[in-house]
């Protein structure tokens, strides 16, 4: 019995040395989302779902939703966009690519969310801003401008400023797939007499299209769960113009202690993340099989 018990230890001893890891992150994980969903349903004699309710009817939601659904898919264009130009450029053997490489991909990404948050901020102060001073001496406004002072001005500056500081990362996956991409299709092409458009129209986009649609699903998800930048460079406002589910959120449960709307709406917010990520699973890879 002594030897069957040991040969059964010996056969799974790999999963006992795992298994407390599991358990501390299946208690990490699990303890907040069971608190969250009990907050959130928590009233004081009230129907169960009281706070979804109370949520989805306040005048303010509807303007938090398009807000986050303006954020993600415009943070996303510009991200997708600008780093998959940015990994064509820097695919392109040209003399100090590292240098460049490191210029225009780490350091937006390294920089800290806060400081970068700070720093655009003070680009667009409407009285000593970098950004007013330019379009001024340029002839383009007649006067300097309070970029984060007016709703639209507001919610422009906030996501040009995360597509600055989320580019370099979508930049990086289209990168490292490029340099899969076989040099021998390219020659192939030229021997045809291809024009660029038509190479990366017909070799480069069907060769990285399952690195774009990873690359698309998550920085949807990362743009709407995105928080630091709006709060640093706004707060939110002004007037809830730039505020989405995750700052709203926020300060209802740390600025105007309650909890329980706070919950709600972020949950609300995780069912429509879920709904987000099923309809991209289901268009993106239609077909794909």
């Amino acid at each position: 019995m002594d030897k069957e018990k040991e040969s059964i230890f010996s056969k799974y001893y790999s999963y006992w040395f795992v298994l407390p890891y599991i358990i501390f992150l299946m208690v990490l994980v699990l303890f907040p989302i069971f608190t969250n969903l009990s907050l959130s349903f928590q009233t004081e004699g009230g129907f169960i779902f009281t706070n979804y309710i109370e949520a989805v009817t306040d005048s303010v939601f509807s303007k938090i939703t398009f807000n986050s659904m303006l954020w993600t898919f415009s943070s996303v264009a510009i991200q997708i966009t600008i780093g998959l130009c940015i990994a064509l450029l820097l695919n392109q053997p040209v003399k100090g690519r590292p240098i460049f490489r490191t210029i225009m991909l780490v350091l937006p990404w390294a920089t800290p969310d806060i400081v970068a948050g700070v720093a655009w901020q003070w680009m667009y102060n409407d009285m000593y801003g970098v950004l007013n001073d330019i379009l001024v001496k340029v002839g383009l406004i007649g006067d300097y401008l309070p970029w984060l002072g007016f709703p639209n001005l507001a919610r422009a500056a906030v996501i040009i400023a995360n597509g600055w500081k989320g580019f370099p990362l979508a930049a990086m996956f289209f990168l490292a797939a490029l340099q899969t991409v076989p040099v021998s299709l390219y020659e192939a092409a030229d021997m045809d007499g291809a024009s660029i458009w038509q190479k990366f129209l017909y070799i480069t986009l069907p060769s990285i299209k399952p690195v774009i649609i990873t690359t698309v699903l998550m920085t949807t998800i990362w743009s709407i769960n995105y928080f630091p930048l709006i709060y640093t460079m706004t707060g939110g406002g002004p007037v809830n113009s730039t505020d989405t589910f995750v700052t709203f959120a926020y300060k209802e449960a740390f600025k105007f202690l309650n909890f329980n709307s706070a919950a709600a709406i972020s949950n609300i917010s995780f069912i429509l993340i879920l709904i987000i990520s099923i309809g991209y699973s289901v268009f993106l890879f239609k077909g794909e099989d």
